[in-house]
């Protein structure tokens, strides 16, 4: 018997791409879906949930692109489906409403509920309990009880509220792994899937299992030489850097006598995280304001320096490259890969179709031929090397599971 199956779909229909990934998992322990936004979302959700049976919970949500290992290149109109069945692997799965309004309530709601529905599963106590007794600590301190998938309303700017919640909630061990969900830009929606569809909220899957799992950040980027001192900021918006208008720092850094979307996404900036590998954490400016302040798609904090970045096609290919690299041995370096997921942004995604960057053939160099879901998403959710979570853009966020148990 399989130690887990993985089944994959994609379609531009979602009853075709759930029986594609069914194939092979006739009875699975969770399904992942991620739908286009030009999509009738419920429409979908309900051809989803009419070929699996109302115990197997369902989360998702709207996309902005999707892709799959069934595809040569990502599309714009269709669903991709993942089901995970293992005799290894419990899943629990919340909703929070209110977003926009009550983050901190949102995210405890739909951790709580998370919790509360995750149903104890004996074989994986007991591969806990072999793996802790017979392996050296090096080993056992990779090994990742939980991990909490996260996907909140890209619309919402409350990322990282939900995620300060979620840590207090649940811990700074927490491993969180997501994506924010998207939308064709055309309208100030989102949609999340938990078994059912909402808007304005957040879900999260906790994952109890016994398979090797493992996550990690990566973005394309390293800094360049220009940058400045963020001297006043509130949130999301920066109003001054290096004691001057925002707006007018940024003009000299781009060297640009106007700041356009179209600039801000083709030069994003980078902040050190604060752990001891302070890597550069991405955020791009979105929009400047009459007063000279600049708003960016996640918050920068007083005192940070913002740098400029840089990449080109082959850093592009490399980072990436190392981003699936270190999800595999954050999953304690399996032999054998049974699937991957992958929360892209949009903007990532616009670079990578500028350098002309293929994320799947770079997979496959790195895990072999598996099956991958992912979705272009409104901002990536994860940890640095160091472990510092955070909300990031242009960024990919990776989930690894391996084909073995912990014990393996």
């Amino acid at each position: 018997m399989a130690i887990v199956r993985v089944g994959i779909g994609h379609d531009i229909n979602a009853q075709t791409a759930i029986k594609q990934a069914l194939e092979s998992t006739p009875k699975p322990e969770l399904v992942i879906c991620f739908i286009n936004f030009a999509q009738n979302i419920e429409q979908a959700y309900q051809a989803i949930r009419e070929e699996v049976s109302k115990d197997i919970p369902i989360i998702g949500g709207s996309s902005c692109g999707e892709f799959s290992s069934l595809e040569d290149s990502p599309t714009g109109d269709a669903v991709v489906v993942m089901t995970l069945q293992s005799a290894y692997l419990s899943v629990g799965v919340g909703v929070g409403q209110e977003l926009h309004s009550q983050p901190e309530q949102a995210a405890q709601d739909a951790i709580r509920n998370a919790f509360s529905n995750l149903q104890s599963n004996p074989a994986v106590m007991s591969l806990m309990a072999i793996a802790l007794d017979r392996k050296g600590a090096k080993d056992v301190s990779r090994i990742k009880p939980y991990i909490n998938l996260v996907l909140p309303d890209g619309a919402s700017g409350q990322e990282e509220a939900f995620l300060r919640s979620i840590i207090l909630e649940s811990g700074t061990s927490t491993q969180i792994i997501g994506g924010s969900t998207a939308n064709d830009f055309s309208v100030p929606d989102t949609y999340q899937i938990c078994n059912g569809v909402h808007t304005g909220s957040a879900v999260v899957a906790s994952l109890c299992s016994g398979l090797k799992m493992g996550v990690a950040m990566g973005h394309p980027y390293q800094p360049a030489s220009k940058g400045a001192v963020v001297t006043k900021a509130s949130g999301r918006r920066v109003y001054e850097l290096n004691g001057k208008p925002a707006a007018e720092v940024l003009k000299k850094i781009l060297d640009s006598e106007v700041l356009t979307p179209e600039l801000f996404v083709q030069n994003p900036f980078g902040i050190k995280s604060s752990d001891v590998f302070a890597e550069y954490t991405i955020k791009s400016a979105q929009e400047v304001h009459d007063d000279g302040s600049v708003s960016f798609y996640a918050e920068i904090p007083k005192g940070a320096f913002l740098r400029e970045m840089k990449t080109d096609q082959a850093m592009a290919r490399s980072r990436f490259k190392e981003t699936l690299e270190k999800a595999v041995f954050d999953a304690g370096s399996p032999k054998e890969i049974a699937a991957v997921i992958i929360f892209n942004c949009i903007l990532r995604h616009q670079l990578k179709c500028r350098l002309q960057v293929d994320d799947m053939s770079l997979v496959k160099e790195v895990c072999g031929d598996v099956p991958v879901i992912g979705f272009n998403t409104f901002g990536e959710q994860g940890a640095t090397q160091g472990g510092s979570i955070g909300h990031y853009n242009q960024t990919a966020t990776v989930l690894v599971v391996g084909a073995e148990v912990i014990t393996q």
